[in-house]
């Protein structure tokens, strides 16, 4: 265990988002209907218990939740109804941020996966028609030091489906409370951040999402069932949306932070779709509901003038 964390961040703060869903089917669009963060301060070396945001959010397209959502999250129909929209939620947790100090470059966001900043946050925004802020264009990924971990230890063990499951096994860590709910989960990603931490990991931004991306130029048959595959579905999902997300093994903020780690442009916003995959489009049997929806092929091709 070392005396200080290795981190240059001064907090880290963890985050967890969930969005509306369908059972079997990933083109649903997902609007965020709760967001979540937990602090972790690097230099005392704490999980700020006295300091979270926690708030649901009432969705604008499809207002009713599933039945399997509600199931999913916990979350219920009525708390829904009462719950402010998105761009209200926003502007309260800029607000919170503001008031507690958590000045950009001096903080980092911290996530299972990539799917809350490079599905979630950026398929919200874009609903809004608004660009991407930047302080969702970079993160910590804490899947990728699970798996690091992982392939290190002596016995492989598959712990259990989710990858929350996974974590808490590998590392003995019980997880409380309800799974999928952001509440719940992002309390214990805090913990498994700590832990990394504890024992000596370098803890950085390793993920940021980009304009464009090698792996983009690489067509692919799609699935014809993709609708109902979360593997298929993202593989899709990669392509349509505008910005990427790769992995970053070297980051340096005051030369990065803001930017798109492939044109190193301020202003590029994620609302334009600079690798448009029109052979994805050609080969879907339907058109895709996430797409029209959030009207990204709008962004690309307006109407033509009369």
């Amino acid at each position: 265990m070392t005396s200080d964390y290795r981190c240059p961040f001064d907090n880290l703060l963890i985050v967890d988002l969930e969005a509306t869903c369908d059972k079997d089917n990933f083109d649903y669009p997902p609007e965020i209907i709760q967001i979540s963060v937990r602090v972790l301060n690097t230099r005392e070396k704490v999980i700020r218990e006295d300091l979270s945001f926690d708030k649901l959010i009432r969705p604008v397209i499809n207002p009713k939740l599933t039945d399997y959502c509600v199931e999913l999250t916990g979350i219920d129909q009525e708390s829904i109804d009462k719950a402010d929209t998105f761009p209200e939620v926003y502007d309260q947790f800029s607000a919170w941020l503001k008031e507690h100090d958590f000045q950009e470059k001096r903080f980092a966001f911290v996530c299972d996966t990539r799917q809350d900043m490079w599905r979630l946050a950026q398929y919200q925004f874009l609903l809004n028609k608004q660009p991407l802020p930047t302080i969702f264009r970079q993160w910590v990924n804490l899947g990728y030091h699970y798996e690091e971990d992982r392939r290190k230890a002596p016995v492989q063990d598959t712990w259990g489906p989710s990858l929350i499951e996974k974590m808490s096994g590998f590392y003995n860590i019980p997880f409380d409370g309800h799974a999928h709910n952001a509440k719940d989960d992002c309390a214990f990603l805090a913990k498994i951040t700590k832990y990394l931490l504890d024992n000596g990991k370098l803890v950085t931004i390793n993920e940021s999402l980009k304009c464009i991306s090698g792996m983009r130029n690489v067509p692919f048959t799609v699935d014809p069932e993709w609708k109902g595959n979360f593997e298929s579905a993202c593989k899709v999902f990669q392509a349509i949306l505008p910005l990427v997300s790769t992995p970053t093994k070297r980051y340096f903020v005051e030369d990065y932070y803001g930017k798109c780690l492939y044109c190193f442009d301020a202003t590029c916003t994620g609302l334009e779709h600079k690798q448009y995959p029109a052979y994805v489009y050609e080969q879907l049997k339907e058109p895709s509901d996430l797409a029209i929806t959030a009207e990204i092929t709008f962004f690309l091709f307006p109407p033509l003038p009369c």
